[in-house]
This record gives structure tokens, sequence and C-alpha cells, in this order.
């Protein structure tokens, strides 16, 4: 699992094997990481694809910047006992 949070000024929707995923401006969403590189271009030094997907591409540099405001991190799986629970 991935979080991605949304530094951006906007609201983005998006979408990944049928499920829908929101993100307010600030806002940290737990995706797993197929879904960041599929959305995002998470791991992934070319973007193009990405940009093209989402309709950034027709001013490439103003969608790279909005890609880039989307800010990844490693989430940490803790296991916690039923009793705890």
């Amino acid at each position: 699992m991935i979080f991605v949070t949304n530094k951006n000024e906007f609201e983005h929707q998006d979408r990944y094997n049928g499920v829908d995923y929101y993100w307010s401006p600030g806002e940290k969403v737990a995706v797993p990481e197929e879904a960041a590189a599929h959305m995002f271009g998470y791991g992934r030094k070319e973007k193009t694809e990405n940009l093209v997907r989402l309709g950034w591409n027709w001013n490439e540099e103003e969608g790279v910047k909005k890609l880039a405001k989307f800010v990844f991190s490693q989430a940490q799986v803790v296991e916690v006992s039923e009793e705890a629970a």
C-alpha cells in the first residue's frame, strides 16, 4: 500500500480496478501500489502515459506540475489482534 497526498488546490477523482478514489486538497488516501502506478505513474520515470490518461497533456508543463503535487509515502502494516480491536 502507498499513501497518496493531494498537494494541489483542486479535488481529484480517479478509478482503478473498479474502485473509485477521491482526494480533496491536502487529503491522504491509501491505495495499492499498482493503482498509484496506473493513476499517477508511481515508480515510473516516464509519465507521458499518465498525463495523457488524465487529460493533462494539452499543456505538458502544467500537467507535470499537477502530477508532481501528488506525493507518495509508504504505508506500514501493523498487525492488531482481534482481542485488542
